[in-house]
């Protein structure tokens, strides 16, 4: 072989490496342009997402040679746990419990494992995860409320302090645990990232303006600022902000953040269908029953008390007069609202049985002016240790006989009483039982009554306090920090229950023996189911409402960021 022929070979050996590599680096700048159109890809990693990150891939564009990023995010929203129709027909809903099935079902880490995942735990003080989308975090507080409260509820339940011969009374069923109402359910929605606006960075989860106010109320936040006008909402409280803000081209975006320890414990919410309606300021009444409506005379009535203005049209509702919605209006507070004595006399009993939870989304616009706690200026226990004393006291003036409502009432709760307890705080699983019972029994006894018959004692009770409210110098004004309790209950047994027992008849005459008899055991049947209300059920002092009533099940979108 000659030199000329080595030369060609080399030559056309080094041809074609050249053009081995120039091919090779072709194709895959190519191929680099074509992954790269995978927009939004890394956006979906695990480290943003979390488990949830387990649903992204992407899918092959052929005819417009690129990728798509598909990917999935919950839709969540409040529900019945026993309901199976979800935002997404045909589509399978997980409700979070707490539960380790749950945990996994909704792709949400235990705590322990998410401690390890993420250097910041969620008990903790920490800044903000930027990287982490807040819906990930939302589900896992989530979660964590759920196993948290239910693990407490029932350790309460099981503590032994019911004693032996009040156990044997307990409804049953009440010892194995409350039927929750209400859960936060969720189903998984996919998604294309081509159809993402510019402008978001992260994945969303979506959910509706009413889940959004329900979910808040159910973790212990409260509403600071709502302005439906701009959108702009701030919700803070239990170591939780959530804040919004208007993303253009898409709507209102909220982003929840962790800022301090959570605690889901005596102070969850009440896990009930009502907190649909309290969140937004509307309270069920006892009379909203249809087959009581189906009496004739009877009336369906609607509690609302979110904003002064809705209050007094729910008064003006029940039969008040012009006159004393100009006087609600002006002063309606003495060591706490009128409007929770309201709620108390006419409220459906919203505790669920076996349950220890009493903490409930505030309905009204007025701060709920007791502390949650033994060192309380005031509490209900000792109104209701007050008002027995004056019952019993009435009884013997009276003379009345076994067999009477007012001695029947008397009679029930020196039978409670017998329990033994210090406070609404310390309550047994057993006293509550007891306290349901004798609230059932009331509202029987006042539902067996004609509605207007009920509502003109309660008008002129109303009409009575506010009345006297009026005055600053007046008793109810001037109630001294010692002895709120029994200072409240001496004008209300002494002065109002007297006007209200004495107040004319429609044809402006004096009532008759009957008639006084029949006025002062509602009255008396009233503020008696109002303190057993109240004694089950309990506000957060720092709790007011300012969600508009007209988002009470709104479905418009909100996007959580």
């Amino acid at each position: 072989m000659g030199f000329d022929s080595i030369n060609q070979n080399v030559f056309g050996l080094t041809a074609l490496i050249v053009s081995l590599v120039a091919l090779v680096t072709t194709v895959m700048q190519v191929l680099q342009q074509y992954f790269s159109s995978a927009e939004g890809y890394r956006r979906c990693a695990k480290s943003v997402m979390g488990e949830w990150a387990l649903g992204t891939h992407r899918r092959l564009r052929a005819r417009e040679f690129r990728v798509e990023v598909i990917f999935e995010t919950p839709v969540i929203f409040v529900a019945a746990p026993t309901n199976k129709k979800g935002p997404i027909p045909d589509r399978e809903i997980f409700y979070i419990d707490g539960t380790e099935d749950s945990y996994k079902k909704t792709r949400v880490l235990k705590e322990q494992e998410q401690k390890k995942a993420d250097e910041a735990a969620i008990s903790r003080v920490h800044t903000a995860d930027d990287e982490k989308a807040s819906w990930v975090t939302l589900l896992s507080t989530l979660q964590r409320s759920e196993n948290e409260s239910r693990v407490w509820d029932r350790n309460v339940r099981r503590s032994g302090h019911n004693p032996p011969q009040v156990q044997a009374t307990t409804p049953a069923g009440a010892v194995n645990g409350p039927k929750h109402e209400i859960t936060v359910g969720l189903q998984a929605k996919t998604r294309s990232w081509d159809f993402i606006p510019a402008s978001i960075t992260k994945p969303y989860a979506t959910s509706a303006i009413c889940h959004l106010v329900e979910i808040t109320a159910m973790l212990g936040m409260y509403w600071k600022v709502f302005d439906s006008n701009v959108w702009n909402l701030r919700a803070e409280g239990n170591g939780l902000i959530l804040t919004s803000t208007s993303i253009h081209g898409l709507g209102l975006m909220v982003v929840f953040t962790v800022t301090g320890k959570s605690e889901f414990k005596a102070d969850r919410v009440i896990p009930a269908n009502a907190v649909k309606d309290l969140a937004f300021g509307s309270v069920p009444n006892i009379f909203d029953d249809n087959d009581y409506l189906k009496q004739s005379d009877n009336q369906s009535l609607e509690l609302v008390f979110g904003t002064s203005r809705l209050a007094i049209s729910t008064l003006e509702s029940i039969g008040c007069s012009a006159e004393t919605l100009k006087w609600y209006e002006k002063d309606h507070r003495h060591i706490f609202s009128v409007a929770f004595e309201v709620i108390g006399m006419l409220g459906k009993v919203i505790r669920i049985r076996g349950s220890n939870f009493r903490m409930l989304p505030n309905p009204t616009d007025d701060h709920w002016l007791k502390a949650g706690n033994q060192k309380a200026s005031w509490k209900i226990t000792r109104l209701m240790q007050i008002f027995q004393t004056k019952l019993r006291e009435h009884i013997d003036a009276e003379q009345y006989v076994d067999g009477h409502e007012i001695v029947t009432i008397e009679k029930e709760w020196a039978a409670i009483a017998q329990i033994g307890f210090k406070d609404e705080e310390s309550l047994n699983l057993s006293t509550r039982e007891r306290i349901h019972d004798a609230l059932d029994k009331r509202t029987k006894f006042l539902l067996d009554l004609k509605q207007s018959e009920v509502l003109s004692v309660m008008v002129t009770h109303l009409t009575q306090v506010l009345k006297i409210l009026q005055d600053q110098e007046s008793t109810l004004n001037k109630i001294v920090l010692a002895n709120k309790e029994e200072q409240l209950l001496d004008y209300y047994f002494y002065h109002i229950r007297r006007e209200v027992v004495e107040h004319l008849d429609p044809k402006m005459k004096p009532p008759s023996k009957d008639m006084r008899d029949k006025r002062n055991t509602i009255w008396i049947s009233l503020i008696y189911r109002m303190l057993c209300w109240l004694l089950l059920h309990d506000f957060n002092k720092a709790d007011t409402q300012i969600v508009p009533h007209d988002l009470k099940g709104s479905r418009m979108p909100v996007f959580i960021g």
